[in-house]
């Protein structure tokens, strides 16, 4: 009888092992089925920062043309009205570095017509001259003053406005970390609507920084945006 209890013991010791494994296997099971479920509960949200920034440098471009029959009248011409026009920059403010020009552009209308007896003047220049400054209040000002002026000199000219804002290395850390902050509210009320908890954050992707005219009349003042896409896990 001793001896056939051995076999026994082992087989009930064999038994209970199998079950108890067995019970930390559905254990184990259901808490990694809990576990990815709640890998696949995620909300993702977008924060959008802007900011309202001055312009910090203005390309100012003044074009004309010019025409004449000889060529070599048409570049003493160009060359008059070229220190006319800097010559009333210098008198606005512009200093001589924040002026730059090159050589006329020149064309022959014989090689643009089949006609020659149609063109009234042979040869054709236009000359470009661009400010680079930062002085926004003398830019506004020749904008309004200098194609006038320029007239009375029997100089026909366009002017035309780039302001631009290069500042932005300075105000990308605040503009991210707020888009952070906006997504996580958004997140967190999410969250609270579904009757949930914010997790880790599971992606985060930032957009590209978008700088526009406030408006088509303030062209000096700029609107920077950014938007930041972030996924959240939910518990």
């Amino acid at each position: 009888m001793k001896g056939s209890s051995i076999p026994f013991k082992k087989n009930y010791i064999l038994g209970i092992s199998i079950i108890l494994a067995a019970f930390v296997l559905g254990l184990m099971q259901i808490f990694t089925v809990k576990t990815l479920k709640s890998f696949d509960d995620t909300v993702t949200v977008r924060g959008l920062c802007e900011r309202e920034v001055n312009a910090d440098r203005v390309v100012y471009t003044i074009s004309y043309t010019e025409k004449n029959n000889e060529l070599a009248e048409l570049r003493k011409t160009i060359a008059k009205n070229n220190d006319i026009v800097i010559a009333k920059l210098r008198k606005a403010g512009i200093d001589d570095s924040e002026i730059n020009y090159s050589g006329a552009s020149y064309s022959d209308e014989y090689n643009s017509w089949s006609d020659p007896d149609r063109i009234a003047y042979r040869y054709e220049a236009t000359q470009t001259i661009t400010v680079i400054t930062s002085k926004m209040d003398l830019v506004k000002k020749l904008e309004n003053t200098l194609e006038t002026e320029l007239v009375n000199e029997d100089i026909i000219a366009s002017g035309y406005s780039d302001y631009q804002y290069l500042g932005l290395n300075e105000i990308k850390p605040e503009m991210i970390a707020e888009s952070l902050d906006k997504a996580r509210e958004s997140a967190e009320e999410f969250a609270k609507n579904s009757h949930s908890k914010i997790g880790k954050m599971r992606t985060a992707s930032q957009g590209y920084f978008e700088i526009e005219d406030l408006d088509e009349n303030t062209p000096q003042k700029k609107k920077v945006r950014v938007v930041t896409t972030v996924t959240y896990y939910l518990k």
